[in-house]
């Protein structure tokens, strides 16, 4: 054979060898675990199963471009296998249950590194991708259980051989498959046997009570997985006589008792804690004046809007229409629509701006965005017709204002009386009219003041900010004088 027979061969062979290299992916249970699978037969229990969730490990994740592929698989793997512990049409009262997989580090096996350096790099090398999984139970914003369990993908490379194919497989899928399956077996078996510990104890201590029995067995045990339970029974089995007292009662002991009343008992529980409906009506029947409670009210809301129904049944409770119109209007102080159980959560300052708008057209000032973040039309109108397009110009949406008596606009000045009258007019007409203004908007304001404030803290950085305001001062003159000077 010629040396340049031999030279070629040796080419080709170095040639493969540099291209046969590759990785793999295995799963490697904790040391010790026992090994768990996954059993596809729903829990005898309802419960209402969050989105699973999968964080990485910030430099595996940004390094290894293999994470996306890991993640997806577990994440996916994980929502179809948490959707099966639940058992069917799970009630909205139901604990929440919810799993959460991190990747918390990883590991170099520095054995392996050593072999694979002392193999001339045919061996192939491994590190570990060690990841932390939790299950957990929560009702009424507490724990009412928690699995963990932990495991690790082991990735192999090698770059001179494909012996990395001999301990693993090329998709990490596959892995991350029989991780999740593991992970997920064993938070089953947790789970089922916590289960079958609080049904045991529930059918022991609570079959054959009666309702007050019952109810002192929650007091008793108010983690219990079958709370809800009792609270049904609750709410469902009330006394014939003073069934509102029964509620109160119920409520004062569980928080949660409220969500399992009927729509027309609800009614009595709406507002903020201290003054819901039925505070008033005992502060009423206890001789304090209703037009104090209906000046409370008005600002410490919100309540509901109230049907006709209701309405009726709020004044034969001895309510005054009064106090019953400052319910009503205390929800205008809300941008969000407001469930028929008040939350008690401290108001916030992003609560204090939404006081401010109406969210509807039933203000004098109306918004020059709507409900979905973009321009109301007319607005598009006015800027397209370039109206307001001088005003502000020089310096701005906030320094708009010093111009405010010197630039030209519509066939005179706006500093003379008569120019802004002239100006007003065909602003608004370009703008479509005022009765376009108002059936093109869904959110307004009660004063020029409120509404500087409130398009200052939430529209200010958008990019259509300037025009937008300077298209509806010309509507409402003014707006720009009050954006300058609010806080």
């Amino acid at each position: 054979m010629s040396i340049r027979c031999i030279y070629r061969f040796t080419l080709i062979m170095a040639s493969l060898l540099l291209v046969s290299g590759c990785m793999s992916y295995r799963y490697v249970p904790t040391e010790g675990a026992t090994p768990a699978e996954m059993d596809s037969t729903p829990l005898p229990v309802a419960f209402q199963v969050e989105p699973p969730t999968v964080t990485g490990n910030p430099r595996m994740a940004k390094n290894n471009p293999e994470w996306k592929k890991i993640a997806t698989a577990i994440e996916s793997s994980m929502t179809s296998q948490a959707q099966g512990l639940s058992a069917d049409a799970p009630a909205s009262q139901s604990p929440y249950l919810s799993v959460h997989m991190e990747n918390s580090n990883v590991k170099m096996n520095w054995g392996h590194f050593l072999m694979y350096i002392a193999s001339l790099f045919t061996l192939p090398s491994s590190s570990d991708l060690q990841f932390d999984s939790e299950l957990t139970v929560e009702a009424g914003g507490e724990t009412l259980f928690a699995s963990q369990a932990n495991g690790s993908i082991r990735s192999y490379i090698s770059v001179y051989s494909p012996s990395a194919l001999f301990v693993g497989k090329k998709d990490p899928a596959i892995a991350s498959q029989a991780l999740t399956n593991d992970m997920m077996g064993r938070h089953r078996q947790a789970l089922e046997q916590w289960v079958a510990a609080e049904k045991q104890q529930y059918d022991q201590e609570v079959a054959g009570k009666d309702i007050l029995e019952q109810r002192q067995w929650l007091i008793d045990n108010p983690r219990s997985l079958f709370a809800g339970e009792i609270l049904g029974n609750l709410a469902s089995h009330t006394p014939r006589r003073d069934t509102l007292g029964w509620h109160q009662e119920n409520v004062s002991l569980f928080p949660g008792y409220l969500a399992f009343l009927s729509e027309e008992d609800a009614l009595w529980f709406v507002g903020p804690d201290g003054q819901r409906v039925i505070d008033l009506v005992d502060a009423a029947k206890g001789g304090t004046s209703q037009s104090i409670l209906a000046a409370q009210v008005e600002t410490q809301g919100p309540y509901k809007v109230f049907s006709d129904e209701e309405i009726r049944r709020l004044r034969k409770s001895g309510l005054s229409s009064d106090l019953i119109a400052a319910m009503i209007r205390s929800n205008g102080q809300q941008s969000a629509p407001v469930s028929s159980v008040a939350s008690t959560a401290p108001v916030s300052p992003q609560d204090n701006v939404a006081a401010l708008l109406i969210p509807d057209n039933s203000g004098e000032y109306m918004n020059p965005w709507t409900s979905d973040g973009v321009l109301a039309e007319w607005v598009d109108k006015a800027i397209n017709a370039k109206m307001g397009s001088a005003i502000g110009s020089a310096a701005g949406a906030y320094a708009a204002q010093k111009a405010l008596d010197n630039v030209p606009f519509v066939g005179g000045f706006l500093g003379s009386k008569v120019g802004k009258k002239v100006g007003h007019s065909a602003a608004i007409s370009a703008s479509g009219g005022m009765e376009y203004i108002r059936e093109t908007s869904d959110q307004s304001f009660r004063n020029l003041d409120d509404m500087a404030r409130y398009l200052k803290a939430v529209h200010a950085n958008n990019g259509n900010f300037q025009d937008a305001v300077k298209a509806a001062d010309a509507i409402y003159p003014g707006l720009m004088q009050s954006l300058a000077s609010s806080e």
